[in-house]
């Protein structure tokens, strides 16, 4: 997997698991588990996450994490489009391929 599928999935399971509150690490892990039927590397989880809070996507509080104001624009985005979990996975990798520093 490229890293932009990574950072798309990894985004994709944040934004699910955050949808209530702030999220943490095994939350992420096992949504992304159920999108993709893999269990992402801690080295996965911290590189996506890294670069979603250095992009503005995500925020990190304590050890909690959650969607900025923009990352909730490229959930919802991708909500709209479909809510088939794979074809929101590829909906957010387009969106995140137009942000300045490209994963």
């Amino acid at each position: 997997m490229t890293k932009l599928e990574t950072t798309s999935w990894i985004f994709l399971a944040l934004a699910i698991s955050s949808e209530k509150a702030p999220t943490n690490f095994a939350e992420i892990s096992q949504i992304a588990d159920g999108i993709n039927h893999s269990i992402p590397t801690q080295n996965e989880l911290q590189e996506s996450i890294t670069w979603l809070i250095q992009n503005n996507l995500v925020l990190k509080k304590s050890k909690k994490f959650s969607l900025t104001e923009t990352g909730k624009i490229i959930y919802l985005e991708a909500q709209n489009e479909t809510r088939i979990l794979i074809k929101m996975w590829k909906a957010i990798e387009i969106q995140l391929t137009k942000m300045k520093s490209v994963v």
